[in-house]
């Protein structure tokens, strides 16, 4: 298989990717999609949450700078343009074919992905382009912004929904996805689960605006990801255009990031995953010399997990209306040796097992709990999108120190950020439709406030 990525360009002049034109086929566009998509969020979506959360530590140029909170516009203009213009323009000519050729089956797995997109970067920005944001073949080069309200309660779940109905037409007379499709490799329910998936992630993400969002999520968990087989993930490989992108991270800019002290502190003695998650080549002193379960050049990207499915139900088992502190704790169980599972191929250890048992004996209130809730996931979901980050600004854990010297104009004070700066692009060719004209990392945006 060919993983190759297009190379980047501006947004703001290009939001049509010439290298996708409409008359290539779906069973070429499915698999291009899928990777950039699956690199974008692997890439460098994973790499801000990383040093944010401190599960990284920047030591040299622009990553020292975003772990010190300095984040400028002129910095995210390349995740920008890689999730637009190499991504979801693909993906939205997919769904456009889709439709004229009769073929729901691939316009429901686009609609998988671009709900995908669309909410890793909402979750990022706050308001961002959506409505109209693929129409530069029709003149409009500067599109507006959907608000984060808007995308939450409308235009992601009415995405999934749309997806779901599609997937499951009993016809797709246009063609349906197979060795073309690098994730699920054409297995329709595997994507309708992937969809029901993100339903719950998004319900669940808006509980801050809308506390009903627990007990919800927790009704619609039964259709989601039900073991680690099922997850929704990109798996890369090992030929030159075809590697991980924090493999080639690794190999492009070593010296510039290394495994955080407080990630790496999270670990005790007994947690077998260490040595796997611990990327060895990010060592600024040669500690080790492997990249980790999630760094190699054929490891997977991951888009959404059983782990994380789990995680959820533990945390929303906990948090609704007539919270359940056993039920949380039986999903919390699941959720770390659903962890362990995927990670070492083996149980939850028992001396670990143990520990958790016994602090959450030792723990008294709803707060403590989901402490602990947050704590385990921090590496139980370790690499898997923006959750780390998140998980943050929803509950304030894992209790992290902020990294001193991180005032500075985008961060006046000084505290970790809650939101990324919109691109400098934008902001030089789109800036009457910019939510915000002056970068501001601590504005909160919709979920957050």
């Amino acid at each position: 298989m060919s993983l190759s990525l297009v190379t980047a360009c501006e947004f703001g002049d290009t939001n049509v990717d010439p290298a996708v034109p409409t008359d290539v086929a779906m069973s070429a566009l499915l698999p291009s999609a899928e990777t950039a998509v699956s690199w974008a969020i692997g890439g460098e979506i994973v790499r801000i949450s990383g040093l944010l959360t401190q599960q990284f530590e920047g030591i040299n140029a622009q990553q020292e700078d975003n772990y010190r909170y300095l984040i400028r516009d002129a910095d995210t203009d390349g995740v920008w343009q890689r999730m637009y213009y190499n991504s979801l323009n693909t993906v939205n000519v997919l769904i456009e074919k889709a439709e004229v050729q009769d073929a729901p089956h691939y316009k429901g797995v686009a609609q998988v992905l671009m709900a995908t997109g669309i909410g890793t970067f909402t979750d990022a920005f706050g308001d961002i382009p959506y409505s109209n944001a693929f129409q530069a073949d029709e003149g409009n080069f500067t599109p507006t912004y959907d608000t984060q309200e808007q995308l939450y309660s409308t235009t992601l779940p009415n995405l999934l929904d749309e997806a779901i109905a599609n997937l499951s037409a009993a016809q797709s007379t246009g063609g349906s996805p197979g060795g073309d499709d690098l994730i699920f490799n054409g297995d329709l329910s595997a994507w309708i689960t992937a969809a029901e998936s993100l339903k719950v992630r998004y319900t669940f993400q808006a509980a801050k605006q809308n506390p009903a969002a627990y007990a919800t999520a927790l009704g619609m968990i039964p259709n989601a990801i039900a073991s680690n087989a099922g997850d929704f993930e990109m798996l890369f490989g090992n030929g030159a255009n075809e590697t991980n992108p924090q493999f080639q991270f690794s190999q492009s800019r070593a010296g510039n990031i290394k495994m955080g002290n407080y990630f790496t502190n999270a670990f005790t003695d007994d947690d077998t995953r260490k040595e796997l998650l611990l990327d060895g080549t990010l060592f600024e002193e040669g500690e080790g010399d492997s990249p980790s379960f999630y760094a190699n050049s054929n490891s997977p990207v991951v888009l959404m997990s059983f782990v994380e499915v789990k995680f959820i139900e533990a945390e929303a088992e906990l948090m609704q209306t007539a919270s359940d502190p056993v039920a949380a704790k039986a999903a919390l169980d699941e959720a770390v040796s659903a962890s362990f599972g995927k990670i070492t191929g083996a149980n939850t250890p028992a001396a670990y097992q143990a520990d958790l048992d016994a602090r959450w004996a030792a723990a008294t209130t709803q707060n403590e709990w989901l402490e602990i809730i947050i704590n385990e996931k921090y590496i139980g979901c370790y690499s898997q999108s923006i959750l780390a980050w998140n998980d943050y600004r929803r509950t304030g854990f894992p209790n992290l120190t902020v990294v001193p010297g991180g005032t500075n104009a985008f961060n006046a004070n000084g505290e970790i950020p809650r939101r990324l700066p919109y691109p400098q692009e934008e902001r030089l060719l789109n800036l009457e439709n910019l939510p915000i004209k002056t970068p501001n990392l601590q504005q909160r945006f919709w979920w957050d406030e």
